[in-house]
């Protein structure tokens, strides 16, 4: 491969890492909201029993992983109008935004 050809995967891939996430996924903390007590994923486990390994996709990027209790939402808004604040279980676990159906 020459180095012409590396050199656009390359700044292809930095364009394509760089990219936040849709605003359909994005969250924002709510007004008086804050996330103090949350600590980085020491690895894909939690010390808690009751805690999950989760990013968060907030307007302006992903977090790093973080361990979150499942009422992590309630601190949380989407962004997309229409949306509501879910998690997914999985591995690792998912916290989404899917349209609101009330």
């Amino acid at each position: 491969m020459t180095w012409q050809m590396k050199g656009l995967l390359g700044v292809a891939l930095a364009m394509v890492l760089s990219c936040g996430p849709s605003k359909d996924d994005s969250v924002r903390l709510k007004e008086g909201a804050n996330l103090d007590d949350i600590v980085e994923c020491p690895g894909l486990l939690c010390a808690g029993a009751a805690e999950f390994c989760t990013e968060l996709l907030f307007e302006y990027g992903r977090s790093p992983p973080l361990c979150v209790t499942d009422d992590i939402c309630t601190r949380l808004e989407c962004v997309g109008p229409g949306r509501r604040c879910v998690l997914f279980d999985g591995i690792p676990i998912q916290l989404r935004c899917i349209k609101d159906d009330n």
